[in-house]
C-alpha cells in the first residue's frame, strides 16, 4: 500500500474559504432573486397588457412576485395573485378556455429570464468562490 505525503494547507484554507460562501452569499442571492422576481412580473405585466384587452383590463395588475424561502432555498413565487382583481382568471388568460385561446404570457416572459439570473448570481456571488 503506498502513501502520498505532502503539504495539505492548501487543501485546509480552500475548506475554510468554501465554509464562509454560504453565509457571504445568501443576503446577495436573496436581493438577486427579489431583482429577478420583479424583472420577470414586469415582463409578464407588460406581455398580459398587451394581450389581454377590455375584458381582462385588471388582470396585468394581479401579476406579483413574491420571495419564499426554504431552509435550502429561496426562490420566488410570480404569478397572477387570486385575491387581486382578476387575479384569479389567470388560469383562463394563461392558458385559454372555450371564450378565449391561451395568450402564454408567463411563457413568453419567462424565455430568457434563466440566463439573465445565471448572469445576475454570477455576478452577486461569482466572486465570493476561491
Amino acid at each position: 500500500m503506498s502513501f502520498i505525503s505532502g503539504d495539505a494547507s492548501e487543501i485546509y484554507k480552500l475548506g475554510v474559504d468554501l465554509a464562509q460562501v454560504g453565509a457571504k452569499s445568501i443576503p446577495a442571492v436573496r436581493q438577486v432573486m427579489s431583482d429577478a422576481g420583479d424583472a420577470f412580473a414586469n415582463e409578464w405585466r407588460s406581455n398580459a397588457t398587451a394581450t389581454s384587452g377590455e375584458h381582462g383590463k385588471h388582470y396585468p395588475a394581479s401579476i406579483t412576485a413574491e420571495l419564499a424561502f426554504s431552509v435550502t432555498s429561496v426562490a420566488v413565487d410570480v404569478g397572477p395573485e387570486s385575491a387581486r382583481k382578476q387575479g384569479g382568471m389567470g388560469r383562463g388568460f394563461e392558458f385559454g378556455s372555450v371564450n378565449q385561446p391561451p395568450h402564454l404570457d408567463g411563457l413568453h416572459a419567462l424565455d430568457g429570464i434563466q440566463a439573465r439570473v445565471d448572469r445576475m448570481l454570477d455576478s452577486a456571488i461569482g466572486h465570493l468562490f476561491p
